[in-house]
């Protein structure tokens, strides 16, 4: 037998309450009386439902009829189901829930999951469905993104024909170099608009030229770095995996459904990533690295890609260039335009990433070192 807990006791269905004592009985009854020793109610404990300890909140006892038993007493009533053989499991997380040192280990690996599910998992899944993702998907998203890019922000080529007869030929010699290969993409020309002088992929291989950026190169080495540049998006599909990292549930059910009208949903993303030239970090350098290769393979120097991003820089903000975005994710010109520089010795080895997790992330490649 333990000792009466104190508490008071809710009439059936009713908000009206009076002090009361609860006991077990040796048939495991639940016994309620008022302070003069009056039963109030009597349940058998397999019908009476409890509440679990959860640090110092009022624990409840619900008897069949509506009627209701609280106590403020957690050792109490623990001790009352314990002699009911109703006692659950919650103590054990109560003690957790009160261990600091436990609590703050589970918020560390709460960060931890959270940081590398955001960081590593979910691009990791956007990669895998980029891959997935079939020919004509990519075309239908590009060529509905083109549209869109046509009717508010693009304009009509105003380049000679000659002048694009020159930048066709500089970009079918990039491809011959290029991981896709010759025939893998194609290059259109078109007035920037508000854009300006730009370049950019789309996910089928179409590589978007403005009139603006023909007019600011002044060696060939320059516009076929920028060639180089975007083949490299196109073939690590760096468009498709920030629409699928924007659009994760749309984006699985093309995978796995093959419903087409959820493409619209994600085309309507990738005009604005276009606009906004997000792409991240990772994939700036990715596309920088294999641009720096590709250029080297062709008997050029990396580093016309970097002279041609700091003119390009002073163009669009001026004599000082772009100030870095020390809180965003996209790379700032003068750390690329360094990097491409140190590409005309050969590739950085990317172990050298590793050692500054400030400008790669703590990758799980990292941590392998493989």
């Amino acid at each position: 037998m333990t000792a009466p807990l104190e508490g008071r006791y809710f009439h059936p269905n009713a908000a009206r309450h009076v002090p009361a004592r609860a006991s077990a009985t040796a048939d495991r009854m639940l016994r309620i009386e008022d302070e003069s020793g009056t039963v109030l109610a009597q349940a058998a404990a397999r019908s009476v439902k409890s509440t679990a300890r959860l640090a110092r909140l009022t624990r409840r006892f619900d008897l069949p009829d509506g009627a209701r038993f609280e106590t403020e007493d957690n050792d109490g009533a623990d001790a009352l189901l314990r002699t009911l053989r109703k006692l659950r499991h919650g103590r054990l997380t109560d003690r957790l829930e009160r261990a600091w040192p436990v609590a703050l280990l589970s918020a560390a690996i709460t960060l931890a999951a959270g940081y590398y599910f955001f960081v590593q998992a979910m691009p990791m899944a956007a990669e895998w469905l980029a891959r997935k993702t079939v020919p004509l998907v990519a075309h239908t998203m590009s060529e509905q993104t083109l549209r869109a890019l046509d009717r508010f922000a693009l304009k009509d080529t105003t380049l000679k024909p000659a002048e694009q007869a020159r930048a066709q030929a500089l970009f079918t010699r990039t491809a011959a170099h290029a991981g896709g290969g010759a025939g893998a993409y194609r290059l259109v020309f078109r007035g920037g608009g508000p854009i300006g002088p730009n370049a950019f992929a789309l996910p089928d291989g179409t590589v978007v030229m403005t009139d603006e950026l023909w007019k600011e190169v002044k060696n060939d080495a320059e516009v076929e770095g920028v060639f180089a540049h975007e083949m490299s998006h196109v073939d690590h599909a760096h468009q498709l995996q920030r629409v699928y990292e924007a659009s994760l549930f749309p984006a699985t059910l093309v995978i796995f459904t093959g419903d087409m009208s959820q493409v619209s949903q994600m085309t309507a993303i990738l005009p604005s990533l276009i606009v906004e030239s997000a792409y991240s970090r990772g994939f700036e350098q990715q596309a920088d690295d294999d641009g720096a290769a590709t250029l080297r393979a062709m008997g050029e120097h990396p580093s016309h890609m970097a002279e041609f991003l700091e003119r390009l820089d002073k163009k669009v903000c001026g004599k000082t260039g772009c100030p870095p975005s020390w809180l965003g994710d996209h790379p700032d010109t003068a750390a690329r335009a360094a990097r491409l520089r140190r590409e005309d010795k050969g590739p950085i080895p990317a172990s050298e990433d590793c050692l500054k997790p400030w400008r790669s992330g703590i990758s799980l490649h990292c941590l392998a070192f493989n």
